[in-house]
């Protein structure tokens, strides 16, 4: 007993000193996105992210995640919309003008690291490279319909851009990123599908991401303009997927413990 007392003490004093050895700081942010894709969405966003930096070094370690809600849904254009025909007899057929609704939906995740993030006391530049994962679906029904479809879009590469950081009372940062998916597929499912089918993109191109950030004191005022190319997808078993751009503007407000 006296011996399990005593290593646990030492791992409670042992726990401080590795904390004191490194600055880990917590961030949750809330905010909205203003997508302009095949449509014009509007999306709730809640982000929490999670930085490392060991004490007296210029590299930094960094994770975010981002989920991504509707909030509200927009009318498709049925003139550029290709409807799926039924394949089962028994399911309601919609009418060519039948009104249909997309409503989006998604996250991301990002993990990398920073360098040259000491403190200056002037204005400096610092590189980033991460891992960056973004998922987002297109979700379409109609009101007065069981009618149902979504197309739901994953992309997995290297991002790796650079940023400039501007000390004073209220740090200000602005990061430009360009993301190269290395695993980029699309999931089509819909009630005149039948079971989910899943398709790589082979042409995949960059995507570029932009971010100005304010912070002062614990809390931070960030805006973010991403353009992302969704590619395109043959499948012979539903229906094709012309590529498109999702081009999105965030604003955000975070707290930082």
């Amino acid at each position: 007993m006296k011996k399990r007392l005593a290593l646990l003490i030492c791992c409670l004093g042992f726990y401080p000193i590795t904390l004191n050895a490194q600055l880990i700081k917590l961030e949750v942010g809330i905010g909205t996105s203003h997508y302009n894709w095949l449509e014009n969405e509007l999306t709730g966003d809640f982000t929490i992210s999670v930085s490392i930096q060991k004490k007296n070094k210029s590299r930094k370690f960094f994770g975010s995640f981002k989920a991504i809600g509707n909030l509200q849904s927009s009318r498709i254009n049925r003139a550029t919309y290709e409807f799926i025909q039924p394949v089962n007899s028994y399911l309601e057929v919609i009418s060519p003008t039948e009104e249909l609704y997309a409503s989006y939906r998604g996250g991301e995740a990002e993990v990398g690291f920073m360098w040259n993030q000491k403190a200056h006391t002037k204005p400096s530049f610092f590189p980033i490279l991460s891992l960056y994962s973004k998922s987002i679906a297109r979700r379409i029904n109609s009101k007065n319909t069981t009618y149902l479809e979504e197309e739901k879009y994953a992309l997995h590469g290297i991002m790796a851009g650079i940023g400039l950081k501007i000390p004073g009372k209220s740090e200000k940062t602005i990061q430009i990123q360009a993301f190269e998916p290395i695993i980029h597929d699309v999931t089509l499912y819909g009630a005149y599908v039948g079971v989910p089918f899943e398709s790589l993109v082979s042409n995949n191109s960059l995507s570029f991401r932009g971010k100005c950030s304010l912070r002062h004191e614990k809390f931070g005022f960030h805006l973010t303009f991403e353009s992302l190319n969704l590619g395109s997808a043959e499948n012979k078993n539903s229906k094709s997927i012309l590529a498109s751009q999702a081009n999105s503007l965030s604003g955000a407000i975070s707290y930082a413990f």
